[in-house]
């Protein structure tokens, strides 16, 4: 973690087709409201064998010096050698890995997220989308990726719609009862988005967005950030997707949006 949180908060993306459709986010502005680190991790069906799997291999990847490159790349902070040891039940014999190398493809929930899944030339990119590659490279399998509905994320899992979520997904409470999740390979946080012009309006603190409407990815962390708080849980608005979230702070439609940091600075430049 050590060069993670600093990596994170201070990192200004210089990626310059990651803002969908063309869209100038620079009018708006990052508020930090507080809140606690987060943790991704990915997740696969219940008592499957391919979450120490993975676990395993991404092991190997950091040793290989892969996470050190797609920080880099994306300028994002991953976890180190020391920090990622393997903890997950093995599940020997569970049969998920059996039904997936039967297939031959991994099919990999995520949703249009920079700086971890977006397109580029057609092509899924980022730092998820290619450490998924590299995994399915040393399992022998078709990493296939698939855009889901957020808040249906693990019930998409359960149907074997998707084979896991990996996503920039926070490791949840929520998550956890419905799914495996690996030991986490990034950190992350939430913050508020507003406009420019109306920054002053707020503090460091979600208490000070009370009244107002706020714009949410359904099924996000920053849902459940703004709904657990009783100042903003009236004001919530959930939309499709974070991007959907600043739209709408950028269209007046809501007055901020609760996202994940890496997202906003991937898109927000300055």
């Amino acid at each position: 973690m050590k060069k993670l949180i600093a990596f994170i908060l201070t990192a200004a993306l210089a990626l310059t087709a990651l803002a969908s459709c063309g869209t100038d986010y620079s009018k708006l502005e990052i508020i930090d409201i507080g809140e606690e680190t987060e943790y991704f991790g990915i997740a696969f069906r219940e008592g499957s064998d391919m979450t120490r799997k993975v676990e395993d291999i991404t092991a190997e990847l950091i040793a290989e010096g892969l996470f050190d490159d797609l920080s880099e790349k994306y300028e994002v902070g991953a976890v180190d050698a020391e920090e990622y040891i393997p903890s997950a039940n093995a599940y020997t014999g569970s049969g998920d890995w059996d039904y997936i190398r039967g297939k031959g493809t991994l099919v990999i929930g995520i949703t249009d997220y920079a700086p971890m899944d977006y397109k580029e030339n057609g092509e899924w990119v980022g730092f998820d989308a290619d450490y998924a590659r590299a995994v399915c490279e040393k399992l022998g399998v078709t990493a296939e990726f698939k855009e889901i509905v957020w808040s249906k994320k693990t019930l998409e899992l359960e149907a074997k719609a998707i084979d896991c979520i990996w996503n920039g997904m926070t490791i949840s409470d929520e998550v956890q009862a419905a799914a495996d999740c690996t030991i986490p390979y990034m950190y992350n946080k939430q913050v508020a988005v507003v406009k420019k012009t109306n920054a002053s309006l707020y503090t460091n603190s979600l208490d000070s967005f009370a009244g107002k409407t706020i714009a949410v990815e359904g099924g996000s962390a920053g849902a459940s950030v703004v709904s657990a708080n009783a100042a903003t849980a009236a004001g919530l608005k959930e939309v499709e997707g974070q991007t959907d979230a600043l739209l709408e702070v950028l269209s007046g439609a809501s007055d901020a949006a609760v996202v994940d940091l890496l997202l906003a600075k991937a898109l927000i430049k300055k």
